[in-house]
């Protein structure tokens, strides 16, 4: 019987490949005005990522959606898989830059990425990513503690985008046309659905998991701590 905990899969392994590869390459890279306001997106992909990137580019900003490494010297926004980009480097090197955290429901993330993929997860899999994600929130919401150059946004959430805007002084609350989140048209597997019910079951998130939380019950002991530096930004949920 599987009972929640989280083992170590290939995703680790790659993960962590990457996240190196990626501070090599910003070690390298020509890093522009270090004086310049940069717009870092730093959560998972398949939550709004186009949708910042469209914003970005409605006020006019120079914005980069890709999975690729970023070249930040020539670019003023950056979006797509945030959550393996060296964001402690960009943060000490941009001094005037702006770290948004985006995020969705685990329920619909899940879902999200499993259809992307089209392949068949198991049950450990979805426990070891939704692991994965709390650990991240928990570095990000530690890290970011009582700063006012950063906010966490539910991508999800009414008015969503408008409170990007609004805290980061941007002139156009939305794109043109409104928000339009990319929720792709990949059909989705019945084997996944039945795991990622299973993996929440088995993580005690059922119901957790249709909310657009960032302290979870994941957290453990840290949740006392990692709600206080919550409440301290600014965080669309």
């Amino acid at each position: 019987m599987i009972d929640g905990r989280r083992t170590t899969d290939l995703n680790d392994v790659a993960f962590a490949v990457i996240r190196a590869r990626m501070r090599l390459h910003f070690l390298f890279t020509p890093k522009g005005d270090r004086q310049a306001v940069k717009y870092f997106v730093i959560g998972h992909p398949r939550c709004g990522t186009t949708s910042l990137h469209k914003l970005f580019e409605a006020n006019g900003l120079r914005s980069f959606h890709d999975s690729r490494d970023w070249q930040t010297g020539r670019f003023d926004a950056f979006s797509d898989f945030g959550q393996v980009r060296p964001v402690a480097a960009y943060d000490r090197t941009y001094p005037n830059a702006r770290f948004i955290l985006n995020f969705r429901p685990l329920r619909p993330y899940l879902v999200s990425i499993a259809a992307h993929h089209q392949k068949v997860f198991s049950v450990q899999n979805f426990i070891n990513e939704a692991h994965r994600r709390a650990d991240w929130f928990a570095w990000v919401l530690t890290h970011f503690e009582g700063r006012r150059d950063f906010m966490a946004v539910n991508i999800e959430a009414e008015g969503a985008l408008p409170a990007v805007a609004d805290h980061f002084g941007l002139t156009r609350p939305e794109p043109e046309g409104g928000s339009r989140h990319n929720m792709g048209q990949r059909p989705r597997l019945a084997e996944n659905a039945a795991n990622i019910e299973a993996a929440l079951d088995a993580l005690g998130l059922a119901d957790e998991a249709a909310q657009g939380v960032l302290v979870s019950r994941l957290h453990g002991p840290r949740q006392a701590a990692l709600a206080r530096a919550r409440d301290s930004v600014r965080v669309v949920e």
